[in-house]
């Protein structure tokens, strides 16, 4: 990885900007030497300024820093990220024994900590295949714990009980909802915050219709779809109309469940997603066998 000073430089003399559009009225020509030879270290404020001059984000100057790569920290945030599904429990577990290898030598990232609870957990119920949680919510107590007990919740908390929040018993399970519609509101324009919102959504009506509790669920699973539909999240919106499917035959109307277990599966093979329709006509099959 390149230092600090290189990469501005980097950035600063690919772009063709001079010094002084740099440093004018910011700091001294001196000092943006130093900086940019990394003989100082510099103030927040003024290197994002210096960032913004250079009209680059902090996001993007930490992959140019790297070498136009992720760092293996962004990568693994990358890879939990991208995980649509818990059944691919082979994923889970590389990515949970990957995050375990890189904590080894870098004890300082509690998000990391956290994911790795996360991750123990979800292949925790996997693994036992029935809808008691009693052993993971033990695995992710301490996580809630700590959050409860702040004063307001931020990015990485929010992401954190979106993916844990169904292990707690119902009570606990329903708080922890209204505190992240809540907090996400503070977020609505920030990255991701849409994606999340949805998965939270699909997550809170499948806990709900373990419950059996179909009314409510259906509240939560049309938000869902009409969010994932109008911001194009076409997987999430696919298993959230075969999540209402299931309902909609439970509820005694097989006929127009089926038609919408359709629609699903179709969505979801058209995405070139075959694992997700098998997973979701399974879920079909055990929910609505005897209805």
């Amino acid at each position: 990885m390149k230092t600090t000073g290189m990469t501005i430089k980097e950035i600063r003399v690919s772009k063709n900007i001079k010094q002084e559009a740099i440093y004018s009225n910011l700091i001294s020509r001196n000092l943006l030497w130093q900086i940019e030879n990394d003989k100082i270290n510099t103030s927040y404020d003024v290197f994002k300024e210096i960032l913004n001059r250079l009209n680059v984000s902090f996001d993007e100057f930490l992959y140019i820093q790297n070498n136009f790569k992720s760092t293996p920290l962004q990568e693994l945030q990358n890879r939990y990220n991208t995980i649509y599904t818990s059944i691919e429990i082979e994923i889970l577990m590389d990515l949970k024994n990957d995050i375990d290898t890189y904590l080894e030598h870098h004890q300082n990232s509690p998000f990391l900590k956290d994911l790795e609870r996360c991750l123990t957990a979800i292949i925790q119920i996997e693994q036992e295949q029935n809808d008691d949680f009693t052993k993971a919510s033990s695995i992710v107590k301490p996580i809630w714990e700590r959050i409860s007990k702040q004063n307001d919740w931020y990015w990485e908390d929010i992401q954190i009980m979106s993916h844990i929040f169904y292990m707690f018993e119902q009570e606990t399970a329903l708080n922890i909802c209204k505190e992240l519609f809540a907090k996400l509101n503070n977020y609505r324009d920030f990255q991701n915050a849409d994606r999340l919102e949805i998965s939270t959504l699909l997550n809170i009506s499948t806990m709900l219709l373990i419950q059996n509790k179909l009314s409510d669920s259906l509240i939560y699973l049309d938000k869902c779809i009409t969010l994932a539909e109008e911001k194009n999240y076409f997987i999430q919106w696919a298993y959230a109309l075969g999540t209402k499917a299931i309902i909609q035959s439970k509820q005694t109307n097989s006929n127009k469940g089926l038609e919408l277990l359709h629609q699903a599966l179709n969505i979801l093979k058209t995405i070139n997603q075959p694992l997700l329709a098998d997973t979701l006509q399974a879920d079909y099959n055990k929910y609505c066998s005897h209805s």
